[in-house]
C-alpha cells in the first residue's frame, strides 16, 4: 500500500502526525517501538507507519501519560494494558501519587547535594587559610 493508497483509507504518513501533533519522528518511533500493540499503527509499503485516527488518538494520549504526567515507561504500561489493573481512576491515582513521591524525594537530595556542598566549599576555605599560614 502505497502513501495515495493510505490517504484513501483515512490512514495518515509519519509526516502528517508529526505535522497535527508537534511530536519529532524520532520520539513517535521510539514510542512505536515501546507500546507497537497499544498503538496499533499499520505498515505501508517499505514498511512505512501509516496512522489510523485511533493509532493518532492513543499516541496522544501516550504522550500525555508520559510528558504531562511524568510516567515512566513501566508506568505508562501499566496504565495502558487492559489487565494491569491501573487503568481504572484509582490505579491512575495510586500511580500519580507515587511520581509525587518521587519528586518529594527528588526535592529532597537536591537539598541534601546543596548542603554537602555548602560544607565542601566551607572545609575548602578552610584547608586554603591553614596552608597558607
Amino acid at each position: 500500500m502505497d502513501q495515495a493508497a493510505g490517504a484513501q483509507k483515512g490512514l495518515m504518513s509519519l509526516k502528517e502526525v508529526v505535522e497535527r501533533t508537534g511530536i519529532p519522528a524520532a520520539t513517535i518511533r521510539y514510542y512505536d517501538q515501546q507500546f507497537e500493540e497499544y498503538l496499533g499503527i499499520t505498515r505501508g509499503a517499505g514498511r512505512r507507519r501509516l496512522f489510523s485516527q485511533e493509532s493518532l488518538k492513543r499516541l496522544n494520549e501516550l504522550r500525555r501519560l508520559l510528558k504531562e504526567e511524568g510516567l515512566s515507561l513501566r508506568q505508562a504500561r501499566k496504565v495502558l494494558s487492559s489487565d494491569g489493573g491501573a487503568s481504572t481512576a484509582a490505579g491512575q491515582d495510586a500511580l500519580k501519587a507515587e511520581v509525587e513521591a518521587l519528586r518529594r524525594q527528588v526535592k529532597s537530595l537536591e537539598e541534601q547535594v546543596n548542603r554537602l556542598k555548602e560544607i565542601q566549599s566551607r572545609t575548602l576555605a578552610l584547608v586554603d587559610g591553614l596552608t597558607q599560614r
